[in-house]
């Protein structure tokens, strides 16, 4: 029997993608009465929420509008959690493109012949980029140095990392919500609870979705500042997570700060040494991005060194800001007891299922 699956989408401010994509959910080959789509908005201020109740009202697969007044993307999966009907729950994000009409089928038959609690998917930069500079942003983040999350090639069991995007409802029974304290790396935090948990996770290339790189680098340096703050509270709550790879940032900004410091203080031979480490940084960045133009031309390639400072400085000033000023939310780090989930999950289902 094929299981009910609740598709959650946890967006602000998507009017301009947000219609292809669910256009493309309502065009997937799977039975109509056996999913919903869940547009939860955190209070978007160009009209998403209207667009979507005033164009997606009468179709044959229910889509409804949630609420979610804290706008992160945590408290809008929670309320989509909260809401929904299915046996399974998958998050989209509101700017992402699907490739395949089987997107559902799939994620159907896979959960059942693997026995798995949760599904993981590779989610290349591959969305429409609207600038050269989304271009080069998609490129360069594609790329080990990038700091891109890197999935198996091919298909099978894996520790729950995170790009898992697909879970059972029982999970959410069994370790709880996300944890709202978190603005970004909420996933990272969720799906180590599952690995402690000893939930399943399977990986399947079939279940790829394309995300539309930002397109401005002062939107990437945004975005890379609240996954360095999400970082460093993850780190300190999971402590056995933190490793070099994910402090690299914060070294190389200090490093900057440094240098900086040495040529304006120190003669020129002694603050030469300082910044000599750097300059391995710097031929890092110069050969990677060579390799991009070699591969992708020379007009993304030329705008990658940039784009590398961006990445590494924006995660480099958030995992510094929250050392410094570590927020009250990451302080309180609340997640809903299982016992709440369950009886939330079970009496709303059966609500929206009888609705």
């Amino acid at each position: 029997m094929l299981p009910y699956l609740s598709v959650i989408l946890s967006v602000r401010n998507e009017r301009k993608m947000l219609p292809g994509l669910i256009d493309q959910l309502l065009e997937q080959n799977y039975p109509v009465e056996l999913y919903e789509i869940l547009v939860v908005d955190g209070e978007s201020t160009d009209g998403t929420a209207d667009l979507v109740k005033r164009r997606y009202t009468d179709r044959r697969v229910r889509v409804r509008v949630l609420d979610n007044p804290k706008r992160s993307v945590a408290a809008g999966r929670n309320t989509g959690i909260r809401a929904a009907s299915g046996d399974a729950m998958v998050f989209l994000s509101g700017h992402c493109t699907i490739p395949s009409k089987e997107l559902l089928a799939d994620t159907a038959e896979i959960l059942e012949t693997t026995g798995a609690g949760c599904l993981c998917r590779p989610q290349p930069l591959l969305g429409h980029a609207e600038t050269r500079m989304g271009e080069a942003i998609a490129r360069a983040r594609s790329c080990h140095m990038g700091r891109g999350t890197m999935p198996p090639e091919l298909a099978g069991f894996v520790d729950p990392p995170g790009f898992a995007g697909t879970f059972l409802r029982s999970v959410f029974e069994e370790v709880g919500f996300f944890d709202e304290s978190f603005d970004a790396c909420a996933g990272l935090d969720f799906n180590e609870r599952l690995r402690k948990a000893g939930v399943r996770a399977y990986c399947d290339p079939r279940l790829a979705v394309y995300e539309q790189p930002p397109q401005k680098l002062h939107r990437l340096l945004a975005e890379m500042f609240r996954h360095g703050r999400g970082a460093s509270r993850w780190m300190r709550k999971h402590p056995e997570c933190a490793s070099v790879a994910e402090v690299a940032p914060l070294g190389i900004l200090l490093a900057v700060l440094l240098a900086l410091f040495a040529w304006s203080q120190l003669p020129h031979l002694m603050a030469a040494i300082v910044f000599a480490p750097l300059l391995l940084f710097f031929a890092a960045v110069l050969i990677v991005s060579m390799q991009i133009s070699a591969t992708h031309g020379f007009r993304s390639g030329w705008r990658a060194p940039a784009v590398f400072a961006t990445i590494y400085l924006g995660q480099g000033i958030g995992l510094l800001y929250e050392y410094a000023f570590p927020s009250d939310a990451g302080k309180r780090r609340k997640v809903a007891p299982v016992a709440t989930v369950t009886q939330a999950t079970e009496s709303l289902g059966e609500a929206e299922r009888a609705a």
